[in-house]
């Protein structure tokens, strides 16, 4: 069942790499990636659960770590990503939690590693920040990145809980990054206030990349290449 498993996973590898390539991804705000690398620091990406797919090829083989549950669905997920060239942190908010939160922590600190997570998954609902990324940053000191995604013509999922955006092949895809931001410790207020933060920055972000996509505006987009892609 394993084995079936991962010879499934690589054909939806492939693809989605067949499909992805033939998207033109653009990267807005690229000036926040050249910020953090002159600092040296790493961070944490954090996204809607529904944009996944136009994340993926974009910053494939980036080694970005990206948690996933240890739900049955877990291991497939798993194939997948890694395929992509991403790493992968197992655990669950509901069991062995802690064993992913540790695996972050330490390749944060001890390979300078960047996270990305899904901040409304694993299951939503939707569009509504979870603790996880903010209790990360209070205890990491690495800055929060809101990540948002657009596509000029996509197909939503609607009966998904995410609402899954498919983009329409050969169309133009764009990855939108906010400003960086820290959460000062793991208190019950900061906490709180970070999640608030959080969530009202993807919100705007997500309606400020829907409209550059909508209007054609590539004159403020960058084209995204080897020295744009998230590392």
């Amino acid at each position: 069942m394993i084995i079936h498993k991962r010879i499934l996973a690589r054909i939806v590898w492939f693809i989605v790499l067949l499909w992805s390539k033939s998207i033109t991804f653009h990267l807005a705000n690229k000036e926040v990636l050249d910020r953090l690398a002159e600092k040296g620091e790493n961070c944490i990406y954090a996204f809607w659960h529904g944009s996944l797919l136009l994340l993926l090829q974009g910053h494939h083989n980036s080694g970005l770590l990206i948690p996933v549950s240890e739900s049955r669905d877990g291991e497939f997920i798993t194939q997948v990503i890694r395929n992509f060239g991403f790493e992968v942190a197992r655990g669950s908010s509901k069991r062995k939690g802690y064993k992913a939160l540790l695996s972050l922590i330490s390749s944060m600190r001890k390979r300078k590693k960047n996270v990305g997570i899904t901040v409304d998954g694993p299951r939503g609902p939707l569009h509504k920040v979870k603790i996880g990324a903010v209790f990360l940053a209070g205890v990491s000191k690495a800055p929060i990145v809101p990540v948002a995604t657009a596509a000029k013509r996509a197909w939503v999922l609607e009966k998904s809980w995410d609402k899954l955006t498919v983009p329409v092949p050969f169309t133009k895809g764009l990855v939108m990054l906010g400003e960086p931001f820290y959460i000062n410790s793991t208190s019950e207020e900061d906490l709180e206030s970070g999640q608030k933060k959080l969530e009202d920055d993807l919100q705007r972000l997500t309606k400020a990349a829907q409209a550059q996509v909508a209007e054609g505006n590539d004159a403020h987009i960058l084209q995204q290449d080897e020295r744009t892609r998230v590392r």
